[in-house]
């Protein structure tokens, strides 16, 4: 019984007593844009380094680790769960910009979570196209789709 109150507590996430200001999510729709053409800007750094790599290797054993170039794609999930759920819960490209992402309860997300929300924007952002980025025009937490269904809010850093 004492779970259910606590969950009635800090649930839903949306109400006048939410964790932080609304002040905290000033800008942050255009931080969010400009943070994840930078980290395209590493991933895509990475991405050559590695099909280089995987070519090297390839030539190297007459073909049989090209298939191992099949794999780069995971590099993109390894490289948003690692960072989204590491020390800083900030890809580099978020922390240039000053934000961070954090659970509903103002914890830092987990790489399971971490994971969740990137697998998540990419399922909707290939299944909703950009219809799905326009969502947080429409709420006072400048919140996506994808962040709704993982429970995570994008917050300014230092709150």
């Amino acid at each position: 019984m004492r779970e259910s109150n606590r969950l009635a507590e800090i649930w839903p996430p949306d109400s006048e007593d939410a964790v932080w200001p609304d002040s905290t999510f000033d800008g942050i729709i255009i931080a969010r844009c400009l943070a994840f053409i930078a980290d395209l800007a590493v991933i895509l750094v990475l991405l050559i380094a590695a099909s280089l790599v995987f070519g090297i290797l390839g030539i190297l054993s007459f073909g049989l680790l090209w298939p191992g170039a099949a794999l780069t794609p995971l590099l993109v999930i390894a490289y948003f769960t690692f960072t989204l759920g590491g020390r800083y819960s900030a890809t580099p490209g978020m922390r240039w910009q000053g934000i961070e992402l954090r659970a509903w309860n103002g914890n830092r997300p987990g790489y399971l979570q971490a994971f969740l929300q990137t697998l998540l924007f990419y399922v909707t952002v290939t299944v909703g196209t950009v219809l799905v980025l326009l969502v947080p025009f429409f709420n006072k937490r400048r919140r996506c789709l994808h962040d709704y269904l993982c429970g995570t809010v994008f917050i300014r850093s230092g709150i």
